[in-house]
């Protein structure tokens, strides 16, 4: 009895120095799956061919299996953009840049999409650090701008009508 409280004992203690151990060694994810690295490229090859809704619909699909990756959500930002939905856009991008630093793939090709915003085509290849992070960012601070240039500027208020009080005795 005394022999299996110690083996339960070790295994408690063992299973806990795992559990504390395993965030610390956790690795940054490999290079994206076949079946989200594929629509991804899809996608991008789509938008060279101007065919923007087709293309949205391949990073959609990537965003079904992996619903924030940065790639295809930056690739959907710049669809948005070029159809001047820039709200959208950035609701995207803010949607992709908490987890972007944890994409370390690197950017095989970029193209812009009416000059505003980053499509972008992974590489099967991982770099030291995450290639799609700043081009998220950039194209963050791209569209503000041009949501600030969409809000009605306030009117101004109408001059106030200011009677002074009349002197008493006149």
């Amino acid at each position: 009895m005394r022999q299996m409280r110690s083996v339960v004992s070790l295994m408690l203690a063992v299973g806990m120095c795992l559990l504390l151990v395993a965030p610390a060694t956790a690795q940054a994810p490999g290079p994206l799956p076949a079946d989200i690295y594929g629509p991804i490229a899809k996608g991008y090859d789509l938008i060279l061919d101007g065919k923007y809704d087709a293309a949205a619909e391949q990073f959609k699909k990537a965003t079904q299996k992996d619903k924030n990756n940065p790639f295809a959500l930056n690739n959907l930002a710049a669809i948005e953009s070029q159809k001047g939905n820039y709200k959208e856009a950035m609701a995207l991008l803010q949607q992709a840049l908490p987890q972007a630093e944890n994409y370390k793939d690197k950017v095989a090709q970029t193209c812009f999409v009416a000059g505003l915003c980053n499509a972008v085509k992974p590489k099967k290849e991982l770099g030291a650090t995450s290639t799609i992070a700043p081009i998220i960012k950039e194209n963050i601070d791209k569209l503000k701008p041009k949501i600030e240039a969409m809000a009605p500027k306030p009117a101004a208020p109408p001059a106030m009508d200011v009677k002074k009080p009349q002197e008493k005795g006149k």
